[in-house]
């Protein structure tokens, strides 16, 4: 049985003994510390695994006979003896989803078996399916006995998504209870319980890392805690909304027990950031992690002071003179296609000392688009109109010293986000030794369309093939307002670049080509976009600059 990749890994559990058990269509794996009484593990392992299997019995909605069962068939009015176990993972899934406006459900049991394809089981075929409006009470729980009244709901009692869970929190129970002093319990790498001291050497808190987040970022965690993953690869049509709420990718949540971890990762991938915040108010035991589509992720408690983002490996700078109406849409669509895929990148805007009004519209626009996304920085004023060139290279003398690449992207929005998501997914993969990445409209390929005019496309074609040959370069496009370049080469001639016009591209080119730097071209998608700043005068300094540096 394969379980999802890990949202969270626990590290160095190598002192520790490691027993596995199939139980709730998953793989429960438990690591253990010897007892301090010194009792063997194995007959403890035997009595944990007959612990999940009973807890299954009594919470699965498959199994006739469980008290979910017993619940879902009961009639109007009849009180139920339930197990503890089932008594408490009630109560838990009753707070959180009242606190979570059913973000968290129990009772999408139905709606759950449809959208898993599932077929319903023997034992509840003769059910009718909830009405769909039915929103009636369905039990009353008495909170400090283990029973319950049927009440007038007809919708079905489901507690899969909190029953690993509250095994987890039985198992933990039963360890101490047998003088366990250590252990690390996980329910198919969603549902994670953690308590007692690390055995490694010195060290007083688990180390953690992300491996599914950009750079694999690390925290340390004082036990105990418990930890809860919902989203994609865990079960896909476990979790069921008919509010059309927000969908998160993922969501790590950490609760003090496994059924509040397990029942909060739920409600997260539902909830909204204010909402999700409301509920978990304060309170250093609880945390969230959720990454989000079209926003940054959203992190509190000790997530947000442990879980440092990783550098950016990847500084991309957008020159800009007189480009408030042109670079608006095209810095939101940016924002929003790189956030999604969590790409270590940060982007630079460089003004390039546009008039005041100009200047002003261009900063509110920077300023809106980095509330969303952190990885925008301030918009950069330089105090001479410096030329395309320069403004480049002054954002690139910005960057985060420890980037790995420098690119730069028209302003205008000529080139999609898609593409130059694609030219970071490209240098992104490159091993060393890592070349000039340039892009390239002048291609046949049908899926990457350029839109341009037949005179402009001849003509800068022509041009394109011209400088190629006449300063033998290998790149097709050497125009395209989009390239990548490794960083630490263009460092190494910090202080030789001379070329602040439209030139500047040649002069990268010319450059690669004496050291050695080979070019990878990367075809694009393109589409003219009016205002162009280019005029007639820079294409006459275009061909001079060839026949000087030829």
């Amino acid at each position: 049985m394969n379980s999802p990749p890990a949202i969270v890994r626990i590290n160095d559990l190598g002192s520790l003994a490691v027993y596995d058990h199939e139980a709730m269509a998953t793989r429960f794996r438990f690591h253990l510390a010897p007892p301090t009484d010194g009792s063997s593990l194995g007959p403890i392992a035997e009595e944990v695994f007959r612990l999940v299997d009973r807890v299954e019995e009594k919470l699965s909605l498959y199994r006739d006979g469980s008290d979910v069962t017993r619940i879902n068939r009961a009639s109007d009015g009849d009180t139920l003896r339930i197990d503890e176990i089932t008594h408490q993972c009630l109560l838990n899934a009753i707070e959180i989803a009242a606190a979570s406006n059913n973000a968290f459900d129990p009772f999408a049991g139905y709606q759950a078996i449809v959208a898993k394809e599932q077929s319903v089981p023997a034992h509840l075929r003769d059910l009718p399916p909830p009405a769909e409006n039915d929103n009636a009470p369905v039990i009353a729980i008495d909170p400090d006995q283990a029973q319950v009244t049927k009440l007038s709901g007809r919708r079905w009692l489901d507690l899969g998504a909190i029953g690993k869970g509250a095994a987890l929190d039985a198992v933990a129970g039963l360890l101490r209870d047998w003088e366990v002093p250590s252990a690390v319990l996980s329910g198919g790498g969603s549902s994670i319980l953690v308590f007692g001291e690390p055995l490694q050497p010195g060290q007083e808190e688990w180390e953690l890392s992300l491996p599914q987040s950009p750079g694999n970022p690390r925290l340390s965690l004082e036990a105990p805690f418990a930890l809860g993953a919902s989203g994609e690869g865990y079960q896909p049509g476990h979790i069921i909304d008919q509010q059309s709420r927000v969908a998160r990718p993922q969501s790590l949540v950490m609760a003090p027990t496994a059924a509040l971890a397990d029942a909060l990762s739920t409600a997260a991938v539902l909830l909204p950031d204010d909402s999700l915040r409301g509920i978990l108010g304060d309170d250093p035991r609880f945390a969230v992690f959720a990454t989000q589509v079209e926003a940054p992720t959203l992190s509190t408690g000790v997530f947000a002071s442990e879980i440092v983002p990783p550098p950016p490996e990847i500084a991309l700078t957008i020159p800009c003179w007189c480009e408030s109406q042109r670079l608006p849409q095209f810095l939101r669509d940016l924002a929003d296609a790189l956030s999604a895929t969590r790409l270590p990148v940060e982007i630079l805007i460089v003004d390039d000392a546009s008039p005041e009004r100009e200047a002003e519209m261009t900063n509110s626009v920077v300023e809106s688009v980095r509330k969303l996304h952190p990885f925008v920085r301030p918009m950069a004023r330089v105090d001479q109109h410096y030329g395309k060139g320069g403004a480049v290279y002054w954002g690139w003398r910005q960057a985060t010293p420890t980037v790995r690449w420098l690119g730069f992207v028209d302003a205008d929005g000529a080139i999609p986000p898609q593409a130059v998501v694609e030219g970071i997914q490209v240098a992104l993969a490159q091993e060393a030794p890592l070349p000039l990445i340039a892009a390239n409209r002048y291609h046949n390929d049908p899926a990457k369309p350029v839109g341009r005019s037949w005179v402009r496309q001849r003509t800068g074609g022509w041009f394109a093939q011209w400088a190629r040959r006449q300063l033998q370069l290998e790149v097709e496009d050497c125009q395209c307002g989009f390239k990548i370049v490794p960083a630490h080469w263009w460092k190494g001639h910090a202080d030789e670049w001379r070329e602040k016009g439209y030139a500047f591209d040649l002069e990268l080119l010319v450059r690669a080509r004496e050291d050695g730097i080979s070019v990878q071209n990367l075809d694009i998608p393109w589409q003219e976009i009016g205002g162009s700043h280019v005029g007639l005068g820079d294409g006459l300094r275009l061909i001079k600059s060839v026949r000087d540096w030829r």
